[in-house]
């Protein structure tokens, strides 16, 4: 297909290039760089079209919109719209009993998982506002055969509750897919249309902006190609050759200067295999950019724990032996896609805290290179020796040893129609897709190796697909399926297939859709994750049938399980797969599962990175992470000099700290619990609200508050400097439990009858008792000695006759204080409330 400027106009031309985004964040280039309109591949120059060759428009259609071709096919699809705009309009569409072979479903992003349901209901086209053809969503829709035009945008139809144009529900459609990247929509001429004008966007980028968006999306940074050209332009500029796994030196820990080597080819390897997802969009299902920036920043504060204990435990060539179980087993996590993460995931989730201000740059850096020298180790062990990267070895990972391709084909099933390639195919789809889905719609429920050569000159793709993976709690919805699948897919040599295999375990082809080139299969069940190679199941095409049955019900059981969640139980369950699932084979292999879960928060979520939660779903996340993909700005360098506590001003614990025991405080109400002098509260709330750690509130209430990143900060500060739990602040709690019950028992005897004398004689007993155990505390933390005299006041000022000095709120009432109080000791022991505390 050719197209010249002569023969297309230029707002059709345009329309290729870029799409207007809405900016969440103005004044931050590319906010928010998930919403862009991808970009055709580079260089569009080279892509020329006769008019002659564009497509016919059948008989009473007319063209409404184009986007990006996920792959292509001659055939012309027609069917009738579908919008789906939440989970519960996926699941009342597909349980409608209609049939939906003739639906095509047009969706916001272009996530795999928002419509897993349609595609196993086997819809005949899939339409998105946002995303590319290797997002998850185009990954699966070429899986699946299932046509699709991604990023289109529609000049003629109704509007979306959010003033998007759409086609109508029901109006019938063309899609023409028979050439990328374009891909054309057409519909039927008596369709409903709003013809009222579409409101510009709030906050939209500028034709300048929106060209330097395009111009990162085709080289990184502006300027290194992607593919085998970025990759030797990345090489030449490196200063060591600490990518070399031949390197004789290469038993030594690496120093600040080589893992900057390694940092700068990642951040350069990462664009090139994320840039185009960065325009992938949102998900109606699952909100994974905010998942990802709280599982990369729990990465940041766990992995290195974790990579130390299995260096520990099993030693540098223990680490080695780890990787090299990538060549041996198959249904293994033990992949390129797990050792990429890593040794990337930290590092992004340094990248997610230097953006919230909660630590400074030298911040525990030297726990970097610690820890890509284990991640170097497991490199070695699945390579051997050569180049680190499989974009360092032409897209080209076969990793697993000769001996395998030698029993896939002996094994292997030849396709000898049609009816057996559509059984293969169905399957794959399916297993993949509840791959995704049980891993909250990311790769690591994915995993391909290859090519692999063939004696008869053809070539062997290999695919782990992880379907029940036992450590996640909604497992229980693919109970009795195998924890892998394992497919060989067998391609004749002549067939001009070519292949990619990245970094991240995910093969692309050219032509995009690979499927009508697969000639045979072997396939294999690995029941769980260490069931030795022995006890592998081979399939027929009959269990294929059947597994992919029982896959399809688990994906709609999961489906629901998942609509059903809250937001932050999603967000929160989707960060534990992230953070811990990026090393969860190596844990396992190092036989550390139990004692991480128990001593170090594995499959847990770090409380400093979980403060900051709020603020991360709050359109951060969204504008984040495809900036610092897209800019390669996540790969921070190591400072040459490291410090292992973070910078701390003056009072600055104490002030945080009273702000989080307070909730809301004023300069003098902070000078009240901590007795620091007004300059030093005023110099740490100024710096404070800088950093984004405190937010300063006017009006009818005056105070600071801490923001979710100023609790952050605390915990980390408070993790520092207490280390473990103090044996004496311990004991004062569990003192004070007793004379606390009695206290809530007589402020609510004073709400009923008013009884001074009764009340009086209640706090003679608790007073002389409560003044004991701050003397306790104050062994511990000086700060607790001011307590006594804030008691002292306001229970002489109840003798007095001044009722309110007892409970009235926010007066320096001695229930205030004694609220405050407590929450200072849960604060400081690190304790939730319990029951005991009511």
């Amino acid at each position: 297909m050719y197209l010249t400027v002569e023969s297309v106009s230029a707002s059709r031309l345009k329309r290729h290039l870029v799409t207007t985004v809405r900016t969440v964040r103005p004044g931050r280039l590319t906010s928010p760089l998930h919403q862009v309109g991808c970009s055709v591949p580079q260089p569009f120059q080279e892509i020329t079209v006769t008019a002659e060759a564009l497509p016919t428009v059948s008989e009473g259609y007319e063209h409404v919109g184009e986007g990006l071709t996920v792959f292509e096919s001659n055939a012309t699809v027609f069917g009738r719209a579908k919008w789906l705009d939440s989970p519960e309009e996926v699941i009342a569409f597909v349980e409608s009993g209609e049939d939906l072979s003739d639906v095509i479903v047009i969706a916001r992003g272009g996530t795999t998982t928002f419509l897993a349901m349609a595609l196993n209901a086997g819809v005949c086209g899939i339409i998105t506002l946002q995303g590319a053809p290797e997002s998850h969503l185009g990954i699966l829709s070429r899986e699946y055969g299932i046509p699709c035009i991604m990023s289109v945008a529609f000049e003629r139809g109704v509007r979306t509750s959010r003033g998007e144009v759409i086609p109508a529900d029901g109006a019938r459609l063309q899609m023409d897919i028979s050439s990328r990247p374009a891909g054309l929509v057409h519909m039927e001429s008596a369709a409903p249309v709003d013809d009222s004008p579409v409101e510009a966007a709030e906050g939209g980028m500028t034709p300048e902006q929106q060209a330097q968006v395009q111009e990162l999306l085709a080289k990184f940074q502006g300027e290194i190609p992607p593919g085998p050209e970025g990759d030797a332009h990345m090489r030449r500029i490196m200063s060591s050759n600490v990518l070399d796994l031949g390197d004789p030196e290469y038993e030594r820990a690496l120093t600040a200067s080589e893992t900057n080597d390694i940092l700068r080819y990642l951040a350069w390897c990462v664009w090139d295999a994320l840039a185009a997802r960065a325009t992938e969009g949102e998900s109606g299902l699952i909100p994974r950019q905010e998942y990802e920036a709280l599982g990369f920043m729990d990465s940041w504060f766990h992995h290195p724990v974790w990579l130390k204990a299995i260096g520990d435990r099993v030693g540098a060539d223990g680490v080695i032996e780890i990787g090299a179980r990538a060549r041996n087993e198959i249904g293994t996590k033990i992949n390129l896609l797990h050792m990429w993460a890593a040794g990337t995931a930290l590092s992004e989730g340094r990248a997610v805290a230097l953006e919230l201000n909660l630590h400074e740059f030298p911040y525990r850096a030297d726990v970097i290179p610690e820890a890509m020298t284990t991640t170097r180790r497991l490199y070695q062990g699945i390579w051997g020796s050569g180049p680190m990267f499989a974009s360092m070895r032409e897209y080209r990972a076969p990793v697993l040893d000769r001996a395998w391709v030698d029993r896939f084909v002996r094994d292997r099933i030849a396709f000898s129609g049609d009816a057996e390639r559509t059984i293969f195919q169905r399957f794959n789809g399916a297993l993949e897709l509840l791959g995704f889905l049980v891993h909250f719609d990311n790769r690591l429920g994915l995993g391909d190796s290859g090519p692999y050569p063939t004696e008869d000159g053809g070539f062997v793709i290999v695919r782990d697909l992880f379907i029940n993976e036992p450590a996640y709690e909604w497992s229980s919805t693919t109970e009795g399926l195998p924890y892998a699948v394992t497919l060989a897919m067998f391609f004749d040599g002549d067939s001009n297939l070519k292949t990619k295999v990245q970094d991240l375990s995910t093969m692309f082809t050219e032509p995009a859709n690979y499927l009508p080139y697969v000639t045979g299969v072997a396939v294999y069940a690995r029941e769980k994750f260490d069931t030795p190679m022995s006890g592998l199941r081979t399939l027929t095409l009959k269990d294929m049938e059947q597994m992919r049955a029982r896959a399809e019900a688990s994906s709609a059981a999961l489906y629901k399980l998942i609509a059903a969640m809250s937001h932050d139980e999603k967000v929160r369950a989707g960060a534990v797969v992230y953070s811990s699932g990026f090393l969860l084979p190596f844990v396992r292999a190092a036989g550390l599962v139990d004692e991480l879960v128990a001593e170090h928060g594995f499959l847990a979520l770090d409380p400093v990175a979980l403060a900051s939660y709020e603020t991360i779903i709050d359109g951060v996340a969204g504008e984040m992470i495809p900036r610092l993909f897209l800019t390669g700005t996540w790969a921070n360098e190591v400072p040459a000099e490291s410090r292992d506590t973070t910078a701390v001003g003056p009072g600055e614990l104490e002030v945080l700290h009273t702000l989080a025991v307070r909730g809301l405080a004023t300069a003098e109400q902070v000078a009240v619990s901590t007795g620091l002098p007004a300059a030093t509260i005023d110099q740490v709330l100024d710096a404070a609200s800088k950093a984004g750690w405190i937010k300063q509130l006017t009006g009818r209430l005056t105070g600071n508050r801490l923001t979710p990143v100023g609790r952050s900060r605390l915990l980390l500060l408070r993790r520092e400097a207490n280390g473990t739990a103090d044996p004496e602040l311990e004991q004062a709690y569990r003192q004070f439990l007793a004379p606390n019950r009695e206290f809530k028992t007589l402020t609510s005897q004073w709400q009923a009858d008013q009884d001074r004398e009764a009340v009086l004689a209640g706090l003679d007993r608790i007073h002389p008792e409560i003044t004991r155990i701050l003397g306790d505390a104050a062994g511990a933390a000086a700060r607790f000695s001011t307590y006594r005299g804030r008691f002292d006041a306001a229970l002489g000022r109840f003798r007095d006759g001044d009722e309110s000095a007892l409970a009235k709120p926010m007066s320096e009432s001695y229930h205030d204080i004694w609220m405050e109080l407590h929450e200072d000791l849960l604060a400081t022991l690190g304790k939730e409330r319990g029951a005991d505390d009511e």
